[in-house]
Formats: C-alpha cells, structure tokens, sequence
C-alpha cells in the first residue's frame, strides 16, 4: 500500500471545488493531458510530455489499496482510498463523473473538514503538479495520511 496525493481540476483553478466534489461524489479520481498520449498501458514513460510524466504513475505505481489524499487551492479535502484498477476513455463522460481520461475508482475515507472543524487551524500542502505518489515519510502530506489511516 502506498500514498499518493492528487488535485482533481482540469486546469480550471476558478472550478476545482466544483470539478473535485463532482469526481470525487461519483467515486472517481483521474486525470487528464494537454496533448492526450492514448491509453497509459500502451506507451512508454518517453512518450509522455517531460512536465507530465508523473501522470505515469498514475497507471503504473497507484495500486489498488493506495491511500489518495486529495487536494484542493493547497488544502487538504479529502482521503481517499483506491478500489479500482486505471481506466482509460477515449471520449470522457461527465454524465457519469469522468470529465477525464485516466481514471479510477475509488471509496471516500473522509472529508478533511470534518476531522480538523476550525478551518483556521488547517495546514496548508502546496501542490502545483497534478499527482504526486508520496515517497517521503516525513513529508507533511505523508504524515497526515499516516495519522488519519491509523485513527
């Protein structure tokens, strides 16, 4: 099991609350590309646009079990855990929740907002790329994780 931490808005800052409550309530998260490479299972690493090759991982380290705590303007939202192996759409449907081509499903563990209740004590995780898979045990997203898995 790993941990991995994602935003979840189609590089519309304006719409992340909106894009990310909306995957999230349909029981996805996902991702997408400026110039679409096809189905990440059929290319290699290479392929993929330099500033986009973490989006990689998303298809080939996420696995089933991982621990995704999503983001949103660099504040934690929500914990979640994968349930799905990567799917890929050609043509994404936001009628079921996939605005998204890379995708997985994925249960809720819960909203950050209900676990830290005064918004003024809310630590703040800058993210400026689209997925991270944490590797860093001391990092703060890797140790938030770690105490609201073990509660």
């Amino acid at each position: 099991m790993a941990y991995g931490r994602m935003q979840l808005h189609p590089g519309k800052s304006s719409e992340a609350m909106y894009y990310t409550a909306s995957s999230l309530a349909h029981g996805f998260i996902g991702l997408d590309f400026k110039n679409p490479p096809g189905d990440l299972t059929d290319v290699a690493v290479s392929d993929i646009e330099t500033t986009q090759r973490d989006y990689w991982d998303f298809a080939h380290r996420m696995s089933v079990d991982d621990y995704v705590l999503v983001i949103v303007h660099h504040f934690p939202y929500e914990l979640v855990q994968v349930t799905g192996n990567y799917n890929y759409i050609r043509n994404p449907n936001n009628d079921i929740g996939v605005w998204f081509r890379h995708f997985r499903a994925i249960k809720m563990i819960g909203y950050y907002s209900d676990r830290v209740t005064n918004a003024k004590s809310w630590n703040q995780l800058k993210m400026t790329d689209t997925i991270s898979i944490l590797k860093n045990s001391s990092s703060a997203s890797y140790q938030l994780i770690e105490e609201w898995v073990g509660e």
